[in-house]
């Protein structure tokens, strides 16, 4: 289980940068959110959990790898659609949304 970062939530609240529900009706959401650390912190949620945890330099960097992030999993959903969705297939993009930094 990951644990939830480190920060004051009430002083630096979370921007959804996207959400998407997927055609097997799991939700994806990817939020980032700065604070007084050098750093900026992105947080995947898998169904409302927290799945994985990012650290970026800047907001930009941030912004850019959450957008790029979106784009395969529109693109395993789009596969999924045409394909039909398997175990392996949400095993896959699951590790793909794990993968730390």
């Amino acid at each position: 289980m990951l644990s939830t970062p480190v920060i004051d939530s009430d002083v630096h609240p979370s921007v959804t940068l996207w959400f998407e529900t997927l055609s097997t009706g799991d939700t994806a959401r990817l939020c980032i959110r700065s604070s007084e650390l050098p750093e900026v912190d992105v947080a995947f949620y898998w169904n409302n959990e927290l799945y994985s945890h990012r650290r970026f330099g800047t907001k930009e960097e941030a912004e850019a790898w959450g957008i790029k992030f979106r784009d395969v999993l529109r693109q395993d959903t789009v596969a999924g659609i045409l394909l039909g969705y398997d175990r392996d297939v949400l095993e896959r993009l699951q590790e793909n949304c794990s993968a730390a930094s």
